[in-house]
């Protein structure tokens, strides 16, 4: 079914894909076309939001299309609602109504410690050895002890889920050691089983597998090659992973996974699955098998509004722009607006690994420091490449300096992910959320956390001051000044500085 609606004066639109918040929000002089069913391999929701209190939801995935003050809409059961004054209205309404009434959220750990992810020191050479001393040096240069996530290569094969022995010569001593140290431990983990594998051969005379239109296993490429994927809205299916998991966490005492892959692309709609889902459906079923894990992360996430996951943002550049350091507050302000409120904003420093594969490749410490002070305060902190190994003394000092910050200010974060879980309200905020229709639509690179703190790090290369408009009311700046809203304030950035206000009552 086709809808159309016109633009409001002065109304901008933030929704669905993440991924594509760099062109948010849509204005009515936006022309583009987003198709939920295949963009993007990040959180998406069949979800748009207007700063003038009006949404368009669906259940089902839907094509729209923003064409110089009009909006077309392409799908079935579409819901187009006004009133509701605002961007907070709006969001408020949509989420109360459709989003998930579960009022748990991820365990509190993730909002109080970092995250230390061994993707980028390691890479595919995930092994005991190194692991460990990662660990040691984490804590051996000071830094507080947090999740540690053994990402791919621990196992042998996908679907075969158990340590590769060649490897990890004692797993269980590992983790035990991981333990005394003050970690908590996760394994990367896919839905994909590799088609010349121990695991296939037992799940292959089973109605477990996804299958094609034509009733064979559906072998698809992704990233790592070609495999087979579980079909988990069979519950024959979902034990039999969940068992595998879970053996995981009884036998070496792992505490959870990062749900990895699993994205919309590998599925197709005609595939044939115990529910006759539609290939988003599927990634769904993966989003929901997660979330039975207090411990979980994932990327690939589909109409999972306020359900008690970790939303990771897709891995991002070690770049100032080009889909680097640019993305992280725009891109975590659509994730909360969309209901994945407890997000990681992805590795510090970027997380796709592809560029310190490159020979041209330099650290550029200035980006590190400046990464890190735009995350610190994000719903939860992850590190990767190593701090105290890549940067000089005096920057590494910086590092353990603005980590202090986020100590003092996790508290609060945790108030706030259970009062996301409760009232439906993102962490991390955007200046219109909480100061509508004052001209603040386009503001992407500073936020609210809550209702009561504006944060405001410096993501420019090589620039010292930033000019900004306080909104209104009064604000106190930690360091002791304060200052009326609604008057420009130009503040001067030391390579150590961040600078957040508070809300004065």
């Amino acid at each position: 079914m086709k809808y159309n609606i016109k633009f409001l004066e002065n109304e901008f639109w933030y929704g669905g894909i993440v991924d594509l918040a760099g062109d948010m929000p849509y204005s009515e002089k936006s022309n583009c076309k987003v198709d939920l069913t295949n963009t993007g391999s990040d959180l998406r929701m069949p979800l748009y939001i207007s700063t003038q209190g009006r949404y368009i939801w669906s259940e089902k995935p839907f094509v729209i299309e923003f064409n110089n003050g009009e909006i077309a809409i392409d799908g079935a059961d579409v819901e187009i609602c006004d009133g509701f004054i605002d961007l907070k209205g709006a969001h408020r309404a949509v989420a109360n109504r459709h989003f998930s009434k579960n009022k748990n959220i991820p365990n509190e750990l993730f909002f109080k410690v970092p995250q230390y992810n061994t993707w980028i020191e390691f890479m595919y050479n995930q092994n005991q050895t190194q692991i460990l001393e990662y660990a040691h040096a984490i804590v051996d240069n000071n830094m507080m002890p947090g999740i540690l996530m053994i990402d791919e290569g621990w196992s042998e094969d996908y679907g075969v889920f158990d340590f590769y022995p060649g490897r990890f010569e004692n797993p269980k001593f590992m983790v035990d050691e991981l333990h005394k140290l003050g970690f908590k431990v996760m394994l990367w983990i896919t839905p994909y089983i590799s088609p010349d594998s121990h695991a296939f051969r037992e799940l292959k005379n089973t109605d477990y597998l996804l299958k094609d239109k034509n009733n064979e296993f559906a072998i698809r490429e992704w990233w790592n090659g070609y495999s087979c994927a579980l079909d988990l809205s069979n519950p024959n299916a979902s034990k039999w992973f969940k068992n595998k998991l879970d053996e995981l966490m009884n036998k070496y005492g792992i505490d959870g996974f990062k749900f990895d892959a699993g994205d919309p692309a590998f599925y197709r709609d005609d595939d044939i699955t115990y529910k006759r889902n539609i290939a988003l459906d599927n990634t769904k079923e993966y989003d929901m098998f997660a979330a039975q894990y207090e411990f979980n992360e994932l990327r690939a996430v589909w109409n999972m509004g306020g359900e008690p996951i970790v939303s990771r943002l897709q891995d991002k550049r070690p770049e100032w722009e080009n889909y680097g350091i640019n993305c992280i507050i725009p891109f975590t302000i659509v994730q909360g607006l969309l209901g994945g409120y407890y997000g990681c904003p992805d590795m510090i420093g970027g997380g796709e690994f592809g560029s310190f594969l490159d020979e041209n490749y330099k650290l550029d410490e200035e980006l590190y420091i400046r990464w890190l002070e735009a995350s610190v305060l994000c719903p939860m902190m992850q590190f990767s490449i190593a701090p105290w190994r890549i940067l000089s003394k005096e920057a590494y000092e910086t590092v353990l300096k603005i980590v202090k910050l986020r100590e003092e200010f996790s508290e609060y974060i945790i108030e706030l992910a259970k009062n996301a879980a409760v009232n439906n309200e993102p962490i991390v905020r955007a200046l219109e959320y909480e100061f509508p229709h004052c001209g603040c639509e386009q503001t992407k690179d500073m936020f609210m956390l809550g209702n009561k703190y504006l944060v405001v790090p410096m993501v420019k290369k090589g620039e010292t001051t930033k000019s900004i408009r306080l909104p209104k009311g009064k604000w106190h700046l930690l360091d002791g000044r304060l200052y009326d809203g609604e008057t420009d304030v130009c503040l001067e950035y030391s390579i150590d500085k961040i600078y957040v206000f508070e809300k004065l009552k």
